[in-house]
């Protein structure tokens, strides 16, 4: 479904992800107590490392199992070119950010699987010399009434989106768009990929994926699906979308699919996908939110 932007009017903008009241803040050690390997310290507040080999930062959070939890952060990796800044919770990597010269604010979700402490690792990697910062690391548990509507927006930097190929990711100050503020820019020649950061999804529900996009004239696909996990049944749902260079609100609605239907979406996690073809040179995408239908 696409309407014009003539006819929709948005709401006032919004934060980068929607923070409701009735999430249960979720203790976070100080960085003086988290386990710091050689060549981590602690200056005005946040942690800096100036990465030369391969490194991480680590703390534990005490969880409850079947709870879904969030972690927020600010990250900033000046000098990193193209290396993403990893974060890894339980042992496995959940996430990979972005490379970002500015402090960019950055999200995390995930549902616990086991009762008790869960370690969370932030993991420096690469092949040139570059600083990492980080600093206020926060949780909480999130309630179902929490998770019906979750938004993301380019104000907060690049973090809610890493691009898979193609050139690196931007934010920009956009005029033209009835709300201003901030938009994603993806820009090149080749074949471009936009992954967001995985959103918690309720097995049977149904949702609404909504956006603003603009771009070079063609076509792009947009889509849903449930991450990827080795030697499982994936599942996913994508359509083709027309775009030119007036920006246009699409939409995008799904039933999330139950667990015994595809095993792997016990995980209970959702990431929208948009495909550029090669030729289009210029993508812009703005206010993304995924909302739980009645």
């Amino acid at each position: 479904m696409i309407m014009n932007l003539k006819t929709v009017l948005l709401s006032a903008p919004v934060c980068a992800v929607l923070i409701l009241s009735a999430s249960e803040p979720l203790p976070v050690k100080p960085f003086s107590e988290w386990r710091l390997p050689k060549g981590w310290t602690i200056r005005d507040q946040q942690l800096e490392h100036r990465f030369t080999n391969w490194s991480s930062a680590s703390t534990v959070l005490n969880v409850k199992k079947g709870g879904i939890y969030r972690i927020t952060f600010n990250y900033q990796t000046p000098g990193a070119a193209g290396t993403p800044l990893k974060l890894q919770i339980g042992g496995k990597v959940s996430a990979a950010y972005p490379p970002t010269e500015k402090t960019s604010r950055a999200t995390v979700y995930f549902h616990a699987d086991n009762d008790g402490e869960c370690p969370v690792s932030f993991l420096a990697e690469g092949k040139k010399p570059y600083l990492l910062k980080l600093g206020a690391v926060q949780a909480a548990r999130m309630s179902e009434s929490d998770l019906k509507t979750v938004q993301l927006n380019a104000d907060d930097g690049p973090a809610a989106f890493r691009v898979m190929k193609g050139e690196t990711l931007q934010t920009i100050e956009v005029r033209d768009h009835i709300d201003a503020g901030s938009a994603w820019l993806c820009r090149g020649d080749g074949a471009k990929a936009l992954r967001s950061i995985e959103i918690p999804a309720q097995p049977g529900k149904t949702y609404r994926l909504s956006f603003w996009a603009k771009g070079s004239p063609g076509t792009f696909q947009a889509g849903v699906d449930g991450g990827w996990v080795p030697n499982a049944k994936h599942w996913n749902v994508r359509q083709v979308k027309r775009i030119s260079g007036k920006w246009t609100r699409y939409t995008l609605e799904f039933t999330y699919p139950t667990e015994e239907a595809y095993p792997y979406l016990k995980r209970r996690l959702a990431g929208c996908q948009f495909s550029i073809p090669a030729g289009q040179t210029e993508f812009l995408l703005k206010d993304l939110t995924f909302e739980q239908l009645p």
